[in-house]
Order: structure tokens, then sequence, then C-alpha cells
């Protein structure tokens, strides 16, 4: 019988570590995703989502010292992402029922008025001015949700977010080696 190889326990992250890293993540997208103005990062590619990712996966890292493969940190990052993308439906929801408030609206409303200012001096986009006015108007419409669509909406928000989270995950990863070869 062969003896057991040893194994390397630098590179197992804590059930602590993992916990961590889905809090942080989750706490990013859930502030990118509802504080007003704030959601303007998730406009650019979902910058906010992204940066929730390589944010925690990066602090997970430096603070509970592992090595982590490109394939954990995005399965870790993804799963920040898709708890994120649930909880920020959730609160998203409580939002829009007790407060009148759909997170979002005053970005999209700056957007719209900078699409309107530049439609002036470009009459082109006046057709895609009027679109996104109409878009507006719908954003601003009130909303009935039953059971069913929340529950689909959490989860389309969570496998939606949960990808480009992980990426961003791997990139902490790709970053920190890189930090490291140069020494």
């Amino acid at each position: 019988m062969k003896p057991a190889e040893p194994t390397n326990n630098l590179s197992l992250l804590p059930i602590e570590g993992k916990v961590y890293a889905l809090v942080v993540g989750a706490l990013i997208i859930i502030l990118t995703t509802t504080v007003p103005y704030l959601t303007l990062l998730n406009v650019f590619l979902f910058a906010g989502i992204f940066l929730a990712g390589a944010v925690s996966l990066y602090r997970t890292i430096l603070r509970f010292q592992v090595k982590l493969t490109f394939r954990e940190a995005f399965v870790l990052g993804a799963m920040a992402g898709f708890v994120g993308g649930a909880v920020s439906e959730v609160i998203t929801y409580f939002l829009m029922t007790l407060l009148h408030y759909r997170p979002g609206t005053e970005s999209l409303s700056l957007i719209v008025d900078w699409v309107l200012e530049m439609a002036k001096e470009q009459p082109e986009l006046a057709e895609q001015a009027q679109a996104l006015v109409a878009a507006e108007k719908l954003a601003l419409a009130p909303v009935s949700m039953s059971f069913k669509d929340i529950l689909i909406s959490i989860f389309f928000s969570g496998s939606f977010y949960a990808p480009i989270a992980g990426l961003g995950g791997a990139w902490a990863v790709r970053r920190l080696k890189r930090q490291a070869a140069k020494g």
C-alpha cells in the first residue's frame, strides 16, 4: 500500500473564508444594484458585479493567505454573484413595495438626459433618444409582482450575475499571481 501523498493545505480555503468571500461579494452587489447613482457602475458592462467578484476574492485571498486556482476563484465568485443577485432582488422588491422606489431609475434618468442633450446637436440620435424616453416611462410605471414573478426575478438575477462575478474572482487570482511573479 502506497503512503498517502501530502496535500497542500495552502490551497484549501476554510469555511470562514468562503463565507467571508460570499458576504463581501454579495454586499458589493447589493450596493451597486440598489444604492442611487451607484447603480451607474453597472451601466458599464456590469462593472459593479465584476468588481464584487474581484474585490471579494482579492480580499479573501489576502486575508486567509491561501492559493486558489482560477477555477476555485471563479466558482466562489459565481456563488457570491448568485447570492448577491438573489438578495438584491429581494431588497429591490421591498424597496418597490414599501417605499415605491425602483433602484436604478435615477441612473436611467441621467442617461436619458445625456442622450437628449446629445440629440440636440446630433439629430440622427433623435430616434434612439425617443426610445430611451419610452423606456424611462416604462421603468417608472407602477409594477405589481406575484410570488412567481419574484422567484423568477431572483433566479434570473442570480444566474446572470454569477458568471460576471465569477470572472471577477478569476481576474483577482490572475492579478495576484502576476504580482507574486514580479516579486
